[in-house]
């Protein structure tokens, strides 16, 4: 499974057959880290919920006239604006045995803000991305975690990790700290988790890790 984070919680996977990306929101289309045209395929995209940091129109617009035929994954409230959006891409809420989606409840926003629909996805049975949920019942053995938001913070993920046991920690979810501040606490969480038997692995944008 080769994995690059493309910004955020941008993750492109490429896993046996299959290559998914998901949420490719406003953050990672304003990087240009990412280069659609130069991507080879891709089976599935993923919107998680309709925040622009996870879900942004014209970056899912350039991937659709790319890639015209992959499915887009999503919540039942987005997919009614995404089949109003005209689209030529089936717009679907179910996934499959390669592409499990499950319903994870969004963090509770500050000041009791209005909290959109979200969804999670299990990849091939490796991976799970949970959206901006952290209090989901299971993961799959490598979990991309949501480090850092207006709606949570480093001690709320870890805690979570610490509770779900994968094996592997792919924190996601950072565009909020500088590029010091994140691998300074890349590397705090990793010292905390490691007793644990989880290890954190630090995704650096646009590179390429494989596990």
């Amino acid at each position: 499974m080769k994995i690059t984070k493309f910004v955020h919680s941008c993750l492109l996977i490429e896993h046996a057959d299959m290559t998914v990306l998901i949420d490719p929101g406003s953050y990672s289309w304003e990087s240009r880290l990412i280069s659609v045209n130069h991507l080879p395929k891709l089976d599935y995209i993923v919107v998680t919920h309709e925040h622009p940091d996870h879900y942004h129109p014209p970056f899912l617009k350039a991937l659709s006239a790319q890639f015209p035929y992959s499915p887009i994954v999503t919540n039942s409230d987005l997919s009614g604006r995404l089949v109003g959006e005209g689209l030529p891409n089936p717009i679907v809420t179910a996934g499959n045995e390669k592409l499990e989606v499950f319903e994870a409840a969004h963090e509770p926003l500050p000041l009791n803000q209005p909290v959109p629909k979200n969804i999670g996805v299990h990849v091939g049975g490796v991976i799970t991305h949970p959206g901006d949920a952290l209090h989901i019942s299971q993961t799959k053995s490598v979990l991309a975690l949501p480090i850092t938001a207006p709606w949570g913070s480093l001690k709320q993920s870890l805690e979570q990790a610490v509770e779900l046991k994968p094996r592997i920690i792919l924190p996601i979810h950072d565009w909020h700290w500088h590029q010091a501040a994140r691998t300074q606490m890349y590397a705090f969480g990793q010292r905390l988790l490691e007793p644990y038997g989880i290890r954190l692995m630090p995704l650096q944008n646009a590179q390429t890790v494989e596990l």
